[in-house]
């Protein structure tokens, strides 16, 4: 489930309808605010499986989603050897099982020899674009140039792989749901690994198909680089709420963008051709896009 169907699906279908109605980046009341970040946050470490979202509207056990989340986890194991061969298999589970760690790291990107010491790009190729297939990794490649289309500029040897959902992420870093508590751990663990992940899987359930991102010499990075109707916007998605976007406008400066977008937990802005949207509202990433084209 994405967020938007996991609101639907817990009943808070007139917060839904709220944010379905807006057109312009104007920030919300605070109290709504607040409460959409809540069940953010419990989404994010429960995740959208729906087998899990369905035990807890049930049960309202947390103990409970997560046992679940640990079952989906030890059946794709024994999927991974159902369906490849053995040695195929041992490469898919030690692939998948990297994910999280690496995801954990400032750098993202992903790195063969973290899987395996010795482990060369050539020997798990196929591997990754079996998980990829499979539907359980997102791969987001790196560009060397942000030019249409930006398939032609992406490198398909460096990358990050992100999970396609975020509970099932928690339940393999084994985190605790006292996340859920905090104001805003949820959001920062793991060096801020689970709102991009989280980022990630929203553009990718509303059609942004093939993502990117984008490195300068320097420090500079751009989480997301997105085309849209012959258009490319760059995307940052930022766990706190920091108001710094240094790298949006090392890549201004270079590209010239029509928008700078960024995802943050802070309510919506916008300013100029800068605006915020709040991690609850990726969905409407779209929808903001093309109305500023029309404007």
């Amino acid at each position: 489930m994405s967020f938007v169907e996991y609101l639907t699906a817990i009943g808070e279908e007139l917060l839904l309808e709220h944010l379905i109605t807006l057109t312009k980046a104007e920030a919300l009341p605070e109290i709504i605010h607040d409460k959409l970040l809540q069940i953010l946050k419990m989404y994010l470490f429960l995740g959208g499986m729906p087998e899990v979202v369905q035990d807890y509207i049930n049960t309202s056990d947390i103990a409970s989603a997560r046992n679940i989340q640990n079952d989906i986890l030890e059946a794709y194991q024994r999927d991974f050897s159902k369906y490849t061969e053995r040695n195929q298999a041992i490469k898919t589970s030690e692939i998948w099982n990297s994910i999280p760690r690496q995801l954990a790291r400032e750098n993202k990107k992903f790195k063969y020899r973290e899987v395996r010491k010795d482990a060369r790009a050539v020997t798990y190729e196929q591997t990754t674009e079996w998980l990829r297939k499979a539907g359980l990794i997102h791969m987001v490649y790196i560009l060397s140039n942000p030019k249409l289309p930006l398939k032609g500029y992406a490198d398909n040897l460096k990358f990050k792989i992100y999970m396609h959902d975020t509970g099932l992420l928690a339940a393999m870093l084994n985190l605790t749901s006292d996340l859920i508590i905090d104001p805003t751990r949820i959001f920062s663990e793991y060096n801020g690994a689970f709102i991009e992940n989280y980022v990630a899987q929203e553009l990718i359930s509303y059609g942004h198909k093939d993502l990117f991102y984008w490195t300068s010499r320097s420090d500079a990075e751009v989480d997301f680089i997105l085309q849209f109707q012959n258009h490319i916007y760059p995307v940052e998605v930022k766990s706190g709420t920091s108001r710094n976007i240094k790298s949006l406008r090392s890549y201004e400066k270079k590209y010239y963008p029509e928008v700078l977008l960024r995802i943050s937990p802070r309510n919506f802005v916008q300013s100029g051709n800068f605006i915020n949207l709040p991690l609850y509202a990726c969905f409407l990433t779209k929808v903001f896009l093309e109305d500023y084209q029309v404007s």
